[in-house]
């Protein structure tokens, strides 16, 4: 159960989460971003080399996978740090009646 509000003594008071929501986005954001721009790289580089299929196509096939997996292992480790920046910098609670964090 959640600890009541210190200023109003509300019982209705929520969990804030903010580092972890920020993290994982601007995680998976960047990792999303990361991936693809790394994978389009090799499969151009793959495709000189004598690929079979065209440039264009693996180089979509290969930026939408690497966009994937990028946003996951991004989102992971956003959300692992936000949860640390949650515990240890931001302010846990918010009340609902009188908004205040604490």
């Amino acid at each position: 159960m959640l600890k009541p509000c210190p200023r109003c003594e509300s019982e209705r008071v929520v969990y804030c989460n903010y580092g972890k929501r920020i993290g994982g986005t601007v995680g998976t954001v960047a990792g999303a971003f990361s991936g693809a721009s790394t994978t389009v790289t090799g499969a151009a580089a793959g495709a000189r080399l004598g690929v079979v299929a065209g440039n264009k196509v693996a180089g979509l096939a290969g930026a939408g996978l690497g966009a994937v997996t990028g946003a996951l292992a991004g989102c992971i480790a956003g959300l692992r740090l936000g949860k640390l920046v949650d515990e240890q910098l931001l302010c846990h609670f918010r009340c609902l009646d009188c908004r205040a964090h604490f």
